[in-house]
């Protein structure tokens, strides 16, 4: 008897292992008992198709999304993006800084177990560096002809073209060692000012610059009007019109106003200055306008369009220069934390793509289509850079290069 026993023994030990295993054999991840939340489904985007990378809100509409913000996951390819509001029929993303032609948007929703449908889009470059400017070179004054190249003034008596292509080569010197402004005129010929009382001009293709006009007073920046005169201001407190012959005569009086941009816009000569008296009660910083009268330049009064210094420090933050858009908006290039402040019709105003951009904007040249050039400055030498912006719309005419 005791022997049978100890046969079975061994089979009896199996047989309790194996029963004790089963019971504690783990459950597995799949849990056949769960139910996801629905599919998250995108039916529209907008914008349609595109949008600026980086810069503008994206609206994804479509169905099944959480109304709280971090429950929704927003991938453009691998790229996520930041959703900035949502509800269960919409999500608003900031477009990420990725720039590609095949981006694939999916949507995730915390709960459910599957991505939505993947939709194609474009992100287009809003803002990117133009050129091939060094950490040695000191760009100055800007100007842009018909074919959409983009001239610079460089410190050191040296002006470079940029093609649309990004690439740039030499293209000639100036009289003078940088150009604090310039503007294309007629036929291509380039027309200079460096804070003196001259101006100057390249011909077209480049070549040997030559003094064109002698002022009253030191200007600043210039611009042509429709009938072909020449605006210009500077530190010689005063508008000043300038001939096709280089004859010229002071047409607005702007006492102790330095004057350091000039815009025509709609029959308009527009300054932006900075008020260097005594008088407590004198705006003193800001932009006024003058209406032109005639063909011949002549102007009427002084009239104050924007109060820099109600809105912003003008202890410390100026206005550097100005630029009109097809539809009124005015913008200025600052050294303030805003960098580009638009001033619209309306006289409300607002940053340019907040967050995006860096001070300081030195100059501002709107090309042939819808890209804005900035001469963006500052103390440290990897900043000093051209910089193109997608601005989406057109930009008033420049009648120099008409």
């Amino acid at each position: 008897m005791r022997i049978k026993l100890i046969k079975t023994l061994p089979a009896l030990l199996f047989l309790i292992f194996f029963i004790t295993c089963e019971k504690e054999k783990p459950q597995g991840l799949y849990d056949p008992d769960y139910a996801s939340n629905p599919v998250p489904v995108i039916t529209s985007i907008d914008p349609p198709e595109s949008a600026l990378a980086g810069i503008v809100e994206i609206t994804i509409s479509g169905n099944n999304f959480s109304p709280r913000v971090d429950e929704n996951l927003v991938y453009f390819n691998k790229t996520r993006a930041d959703v900035l509001e949502a509800s269960p029929t919409q999500l608003v993303v900031q477009s990420p800084n990725l720039v590609s032609d095949s981006i694939m948007i999916k949507v995730a929703v915390q709960g459910s177990v599957h991505f939505s449908e993947l939709m194609p889009y474009k992100l287009i470059e809003g803002v990117g560096i133009h050129g091939e400017l060094t950490d040695f070179d000191e760009p100055y004054g800007i100007a842009c002809d018909r074919d959409e190249n983009l001239y610079v003034s460089l410190a050191g008596k040296k002006i470079i073209r940029i093609a649309p292509d990004g690439t740039q080569e030499d293209y000639t010197t100036t009289l003078v060692d940088k150009a604090s402004a310039m503007k294309m005129g007629p036929g291509g010929t380039i027309y200079y000012v460096n804070v003196l009382k001259y101006m100057f001009r390249i011909p077209p293709g480049g070549g040997t610059n030559e003094f064109f006009a002698t002022l009253p007073g030191g200007v600043y920046d210039l611009d042509f009007d429709a009938n072909g005169n020449i605006f210009c201001g500077g530190g010689g407190n005063a508008i000043y019109c300038v001939k096709s012959d280089g004859s010229s005569q002071t047409v607005a009086d702007y006492a102790s106003i330095y004057i350091r941009a000039v815009r025509v816009f709609n029959d308009f000569i527009y300054v932006a200055g900075e008020y260097l008296g005594a008088d407590v009660n004198q705006v003193k910083e800001g932009v006024w306008r003058n209406k032109i009268l005639t063909p011949a330049g002549e102007l009427d009064s002084n009239e104050l369009v924007f109060d820099w210094g109600k809105h912003f420090d003008a202890t410390q933050y100026h206005i550097a220069s100005m630029t009109f858009a097809a539809d009124g908006d005015l913008y200025l290039g600052t050294n303030a934390p805003e960098v580009i402040i638009v001033v619209h019709p309306d006289a409300s105003y607002e940053s340019l793509y907040p967050g995006v951009l860096e001070p300081e904007t030195y100059a501002l040249c709107w090309g042939t289509k819808e890209y804005l050039y900035v001469n963006r400055r500052g103390d440290e030498p990897g900043k000093k850079r051209i910089i193109r912006i997608n601005m989406l719309k057109a930009g008033a005419p420049y009648y120099g290069r008409q």
